[in-house]
């Protein structure tokens, strides 16, 4: 037994010693989260927030809409602001589905994928999600959003 665990001690040092000379690095991961408040204008097809949390601002357009048997899927674009130099862009798809007796009001769940960043997040991808509510009469929106992005 003792034999064994020496012997695991060594390859984990030659693994350590050879990661390191490679330059092989760890994935810096930043988790995001938050809340935002959406407002639609332009007839729905784009779309500015503030937010409270890791971002601090969001813009967005609508590229595409269907209508399913539950409500309406977007094809949308995002660009999101940490307001210290830090912007990542997202393609995704917004699903909405109809709140039964709240008129013109909808769940809204995306899952934002990240297709290029900038500034401080240059090199950071991933996705992360957002659930909440839109009022289609209003154009008012409120999602909280969660998850994390690495590079």
């Amino acid at each position: 037994m003792k034999k064994h665990i020496c012997a695991l001690a060594a390859l984990t040092s030659i693994f350590a010693a050879t990661t390191a000379q490679a330059g092989v690095t760890e994935k810096q991961c930043l988790p995001v989260g938050g809340v935002a408040l959406g407002q639609f204008y332009n007839g729905g097809s784009d779309v500015v927030a503030p937010m409270l949390g890791t971002f601090a601002a969001a813009r967005g357009s609508v590229k595409g809409q269907k209508e399913t048997a539950t409500g309406l899927l977007l094809e949308m674009e995002h660009a999101f602001s940490t307001g210290d130099g830090g912007v990542v862009s997202t393609r995704d798809v917004a699903e909405l589905t109809k709140i039964p007796g709240k008129k013109d009001t909808y769940l809204l769940e995306l899952a934002y994928t990240v297709n290029e960043s900038y500034g401080r997040l240059k090199g950071y991808s991933g996705t992360f999600n957002s659930r909440g509510s839109i009022n289609l009469a209003t154009g008012e929106a409120l999602v909280r959003y969660s998850g994390q992005i690495c590079k």
